[in-house]
């Protein structure tokens, strides 16, 4: 019997899901929690912070489906890729259908199938010609959206859409790209490792001080050297260097963060009698966040879905009082009764599992009898 080589599945992280988990949750409730200043006024914690969050989760699950800090020799990188552009062409598709619908939502989806995409080539380059790109990816990609923007963006198709998609949009596929980098540079210098994770909190910390920072200062610097200071902003979907620095690296050390508390080191070595307890006492606490990552694409679809159907009532962002926060607990608990539901039949999410098994099709007869 001839069997395909199939990479292994990999590991359930409680940090890797409580974060995910943290950024659908945010999503949900920066589409239902009423705005006093109406919808231009921005919401300090869940705008353009937790779409960052999913995105920097979203580079780290690429390094855990394709083998961590041991990805796969050469020759046997082709499956996992074609994998992944099924599952970037079946969200751009997914996205797009949910954009129909009357719901006032930015979409996510489609943007990050795109994103998935453009990491296609990136996903087994060295750990260091990826920090490289990361970084040059930062600094050029949001002037070249500068430029595009100044230079006025094409209003014909395909080309409105791609720049859209690519520069433009709610979520740049191309701006996002470093903070994919990111969390794929995380998987692969190895999840478990102390110095991995202190790293991700501290550099995180030191990104995001440096974003939120120069946001916050550069604008009110006198002009000089013929530097625009008012055009630095850290705001939420703004794409500058500043906010992907300050919500970037909030993001990394929230994920940090997470592992450090949920993810023993050494996973099942010898933990302290203390630690141990403090580690359990902390899963049960954060059980509802990682129930809810576990299932992260179905809850998010799903409350898609049902804001369209609550379109009547102002839709998102215009939903008013208890009505809007009624609807952030009602999804939230649905969410996590969903997580939960799944975890104890031994099965993924619905919407996990068909998108998984649509990205295996090509590759369903593994096993021929001799």
């Amino acid at each position: 019997m001839i069997e395909r080589p199939v990479i292994d599945p990999r590991p359930r992280w409680a940090g890797v899901d409580a974060a995910r988990g943290l950024a659908v949750l945010g999503m949900i409730a920066a589409h239902t929690v009423p705005r006093p200043g109406g919808l231009g006024a921005e919401e300090l914690v869940v705008d353009g912070r937790p779409s960052l969050l999913f995105a920097l989760v979203a580079g780290v699950s690429l390094g855990l489906m394709t083998g961590q800090d041991a990805p796969p020799p050469a020759g046997a990188r082709s499956e996992p890729r074609l994998r992944l552009v099924i599952r970037a062409l079946a969200l751009v598709a997914a996205g797009s259908l949910l954009w129909l619908l009357p719901h006032g939502i930015a979409v996510i989806l489609d943007y990050y199938g795109v994103m998935f995409l453009l990491m296609v080539p990136l996903l087994f380059l060295p750990r260091a010609a990826l920090a490289i790109l990361g970084v040059a990816t930062l600094v050029l990609a949001p002037a070249l959206r500068d430029a595009v923007v100044r230079a006025g963006a094409p209003a014909q198709e395909p080309a409105a859409t791609l720049v859209d998609y690519l520069l433009t949009g709610w979520y740049p596929a191309l701006l996002w790209v470093p903070v994919l980098v990111a969390g794929l540079l995380a998987a692969r210098s190895g999840l478990a490792r102390p110095r991995v994770r202190i790293a991700l909190v501290l550099g995180g910390a030191t990104a995001s001080l440096a974003g939120y920072g120069a946001g916050a200062l550069l604008p009110r610097l006198p002009a000089s050297a013929g530097l625009d200071l008012d055009a630095v902003t850290a705001e939420a979907h703004s794409g500058t260097v500043a906010e992907l620095l300050g919500s970037g690296g909030l993001a990394a050390v929230i994920l940090g963060l997470l592992l450090l508390a949920l993810d023993p080191v050494g996973r099942g070595a010898g933990v302290g009698v203390r630690r141990g307890r403090r580690i359990v006492v902390l899963r049960r606490i954060l059980e509802p966040l990682r129930a809810l990552g576990r299932v992260a694409l179905t809850v998010y679809v799903g409350h898609v879905l049902v804001i369209a159907a609550l379109s009547p009532l102002g839709g998102a962002g215009r939903f008013e009082g208890l009505v809007g926060w009624g609807i952030l607990i009602l999804l939230s608990v649905a969410g996590v009764a969903v997580g939960l539901a799944c975890e104890a039949l031994g099965r993924r999410g619905p919407l996990e599992a068909a998108l998984s098994g649509l990205a295996a099709l090509p590759f369903r007869p593994a096993r021929v009898q001799d």
